[in-house]
């Protein structure tokens, strides 16, 4: 929170002018992966190995003998073909044409011995690290595709092919895998960022539902906050992590970097860059527009993007007559944005009034400039964390030559320097509210009353803690700022 005072480490990136205001990404476990290889070439699930187990609980519900004198749990029963299950429509053109057969049931999902075991000794063994129940995970799966057999099936679907052998594994235990994977990672995390506070600065608090078509999902929280979201299931292929502006405001984005760099199969899928201009001088709402009618927002081939205006303010009196208000003017004294492109197609950027979104009185002439770009038909690299300037300015020739201006001033960090701005906005426009709405009580307690300031404040806050803070004073601190800004009374 902006009450921490501890020494953060200093950001390797803070020499760009550019800042990340959005990050998403998503990977998949060793294990995952293998299952989607395996999909792609049609191959379905013939049977589950059988492991030997101590356990006399466990071999009492698994007392079947073991089928075909083979160490099998279950093998698929002869004639059962999964493709028809997901083939729905072929199923009913059937029907009309001949009679249909009667359905061989299909085998339910297993829950295998070892499987078994390894809940009942993680329940019974108290582990002192999540870390070591993923690598009992990661063994047992493994160990089943090693010893499982399948078959390959001319002209079966990835998708078909992929739902049959998660649900014969077992849907749940592969999504308690993939859990267990983001946990890792994110303790990974906390480990490299290493900000010396007593609990690790990264956490996660579960939601009651799925996310973007995973079946879990998570607030990830940075200081106790929330800064983004955590979402995981097998269904969809793993996890996926997303920061939002406050979560990047809190990021040290090399530590990151450096952490998912050793992820096998990790893809940014979503990162916004971002661009300030406090003086308003270089960009401007309308250089914006006079830039997307020269055609400096075009592509090199294709159609030209759509764009869209919008502006924000408030009614005015322009004319009175005989006293009364006949007509008012519409003026944007909350600022105007520019929106040019689309997501569907994967990029786009807005262009809008900072300054005046923010009703900021030291830099009211604020504009900002920003691109969305997502992985849809492009792979966005890792090097965008440490270096996203050059990728700012590759997405549209305007940005490229705002950017060439901006960067002949000196360099600064440009995220403390935001981060600076927001922060004393948002403070200033807190203390005016408040002013309105207990001033008159605080001069009347001063004045008639006769009491001294600090037993006014005693009697505002003495039923608050010190953790008691308006909610838009609360904020992750980025890792390269060195103090608070100073306000003059």
């Amino acid at each position: 929170m902006t009450g921490h005072k501890s020494v953060m480490p200093i950001n390797g990136v803070i020499g760009n002018k550019t800042l990340i205001d959005y990050l998403s990404f998503t990977w998949a476990p060793d294990e995952l992966r293998r299952m989607t290889d395996l999909a792609k070439q049609g191959a379905l699930l013939k049977a589950i190995p059988r492991f030997e187990t101590n356990n006399k609980t466990i071999q009492a519900a698994f007392s079947a003998k073991p089928v075909e004198g083979l160490r099998y749990l279950w093998k698929r029963p002869a004639g059962f073909n999964p493709l028809t299950h997901f083939d729905k429509v072929t199923a009913r053109l059937c029907e009309k044409v001949a009679a249909m057969p009667q359905p061989i049931k299909a085998p339910s999902p297993v829950c295998t011995p070892s499987m078994t075991q390894m809940m009942e000794t993680a329940l019974s063994s108290g582990y002192t690290s999540r870390a070591d129940m993923r690598k009992e995970l990661k063994a047992v799966c493994s160990a089943l595709l090693n010893f499982s057999e399948f078959e390959v099936v001319p002209g079966a679907k990835y998708w078909e092919a992929y739902n049959d052998m998660i649900d014969s594994y077992g849907v749940q235990f592969l999504d308690a895998l993939c859990c267990a994977e983001l946990e890792l990672w994110l303790h990974e995390l906390n480990q490299k960022i290493g900000v010396p506070i007593p609990a690790p600065r990264f956490t996660m608090r579960a939601r009651r539902s799925g996310l973007h078509g995973y079946s879990h999902s998570a607030d990830l929280l940075c200081d106790g906050l929330p800064c983004g979201l955590l979402a995981w299931g097998a269904a969809n292929h793993g996890c996926m992590v997303s920061f939002s502006g406050v979560g990047c405001a809190a990021l040290d984005f090399q530590a990151l970097h450096n952490v998912i760099s050793h992820v096998p199969g990790v893809r940014i899928t979503r990162v916004d860059l971002a661009l300030d201009d406090y003086s308003g001088e270089h960009i401007t709402y309308q250089g914006a527009i006079a830039g997307a009618e020269a055609g400096e927002f075009h592509p090199q081939r294709g159609r030209a993007p759509s764009w869209m205006k919008i502006e924000s303010g408030e009614f005015v009196i322009a004319e009175i007559a005989k006293g009364i208000a006949k007509r008012f003017g519409m003026v944007p004294s909350k600022g105007c944005s520019l929106y040019v492109g689309s997501r569907i197609n994967g990029k786009c950027c807005r262009i809008y009034e900072k300054g005046k979104q923010m009703q900021s009185a030291e830099h009211p002439h604020w504009v900002r400039a920003e691109g969305e770009l997502h992985n849809k038909d492009r792979v966005i690299p890792l090097d965008v964390l440490v270096n996203p300037d050059p990728y700012f300015a590759g997405m549209y020739p305007q940005f490229a030559k705002w950017l060439a201006v901006v960067q002949e001033g000196d360099i600064t960090p440009v995220r403390v320097t935001t981060f600076k701005n927001k922060f004393k906005t948002s403070r200033d426009n807190a203390v005016f509210n408040m002013s309105k709405m207990a001033g008159r009580l605080v001069n009347w307690l001063a004045s008639v009353e006769g009491l001294s300031p600090e037993k006014i404040v005693n009697q505002l806050t003495a039923h608050l803690g010190k953790d008691d803070i308006p909610a838009r004073l609360s904020m992750p601190l980025p890792p390269d700022l060195d103090e608070l800004p100073l306000f003059s009374t």
